[in-house]
């Protein structure tokens, strides 16, 4: 069991119900020593400023539910440092990147106390990913850099600025349609057109662009 003293920051729990028991999480705060807060989506959105730069524990089981409750949840925001459990053995580089500031991922089989000892060490400024996801994610950013020949001044109309401002809160092609009140292929039609403008291949790419570019 590792001292409390050791720890410098604070993991808060993401959850849907701060109300309800967690036992595995509690098997975590055992091993840790330590108390692990919960923290709910609407919770995290009131006191964003509040909770800036802490490290959020979320079970990969529960991440549609969540991002479901507060469409714009900031899982993205590089304040946020994530710590993902019960996470599958195989992630696409697109669904490792909407984990957000990823420093910590444990797969289903992992046990409580491996994960106790991993978020040890992620509270004290280390990361704690499998060797394939840092190899995975570093081919990706070498990947963005080599090819990141997108210019800044994009024509686009102000319903693509609409788009992609929502592929930012992370909306699907169907939410988005929704929204906007059209149909799901002028959403995708939309998205050609985008991507053929930014000169990127997929939402990643274009999420990536807008974030450096569009301001809301």
């Amino acid at each position: 069991m590792v001292s409390k003293v050791c720890y410098t920051r604070t993991i808060y729990h993401l959850c849907d119900d701060p109300i309800k028991l967690y036992p595995y999480v509690g098997r975590i705060e055992q091993h840790l020593d330590i108390k692990i807060p919960k923290i709910s989506p609407l919770d995290l959105m009131r006191a964003l400023q509040v909770h800036k730069h802490k490290i959020l524990l979320i079970d990969y089981r529960n991440i549609e539910l969540l991002t479901q409750q507060v469409r714009d949840l900031p899982l993205t925001d590089k304040n946020f440092e994530t710590i993902v459990y019960n996470a599958p053995s195989r992630l696409t580089t697109e669904q490792l990147l909407k984990l957000g500031n990823l420093k910590g991922l444990f797969s289903e089989q992992i046990k409580a106390a491996d994960i106790a000892r991993g978020c040890g060490e992620i509270i004290n400024g280390q990361n704690w990913l499998p060797r394939k996801v840092t190899a995975q994610l570093l081919h990706y950013y070498r990947h963005v850099v080599e090819q990141n020949t997108t210019p800044a001044v994009v024509d686009l109309t102000s319903r693509e600025i609409q788009i992609l401002q929502s592929l930012k809160t992370g909306a699907s092609n169907l939410q988005i349609a929704e929204d906007l009140f059209i149909s799901e292929f002028t959403v995708k039609s939309h998205l050609y057109q985008i991507f053929k403008k930014l000169s990127v291949r997929n939402r990643v790419q274009a999420i990536s662009w807008a974030k450096q570019h569009i301001l809301s």
